[in-house]
């Protein structure tokens, strides 16, 4: 009975470039994009300054962007580039409607003893979509040596284990 609700089988990046009207989106939820630890399939992460630009536009005024990893690699990474589109906070601790965890990875990790870093931001309303796309083509990629447990966690999540 939800009319607010879509599913779509789409990759993000081209889902939120091509699919999604500007201003149409109330929240974007990331949880543990994959940070391709094979240096030559690191072209593949998510979360590049084009993703957020296109976050940005998709969203509504003041509309809100929700990410978390268990990488500190990746969250390094978005520390650097995500407070550009959005004004951008961390979130300390479980996030309060899921303390056992929003997402099977989140649980599967916690189990591990591996952090978890979250954060949360309202959409920069003083970027054009001009100015964000600018922003994005002087903006570093996500270019990140991952090393550490997430990894074995990872491969193993591409395996269908875990």
């Amino acid at each position: 009975g939800l009319s607010n609700t879509r599913f779509v089988v789409k990759d993000a990046q081209t889902f939120v470039a091509r699919y999604v009207a500007e201003g149409s989106v109330e929240e974007v939820h990331l949880y543990h994009p994959q940070p391709y630890h094979d240096p030559r399939r690191a072209h593949l992460r998510l979360v590049t300054p084009r993703f957020l630009a296109d976050a940005h536009r998709a969203l509504r005024p003041g509309g809100l962007f929700v990410i978390q990893t268990d990488n500190p690699d990746y969250w390094s990474y978005f520390l650097q580039v995500i407070p550009v589109f959005f004004d951008f906070r961390e979130h300390p601790g479980p996030w309060p409607d899921a303390p056992e965890g929003r997402s099977r990875r989140e649980i599967l990790a916690r189990s591990r003893g591996l952090k978890i870093f979250r954060g949360e931001g309202l959409r920069r309303d003083d970027i054009s979509r001009e100015d964000a796309l600018a922003l994005a083509e002087k903006l570093p990629a996500p270019s990140f040596r991952s090393r550490g447990p997430w990894c074995d966690l990872d491969a193993l999540e591409e395996r269908g284990g875990g």
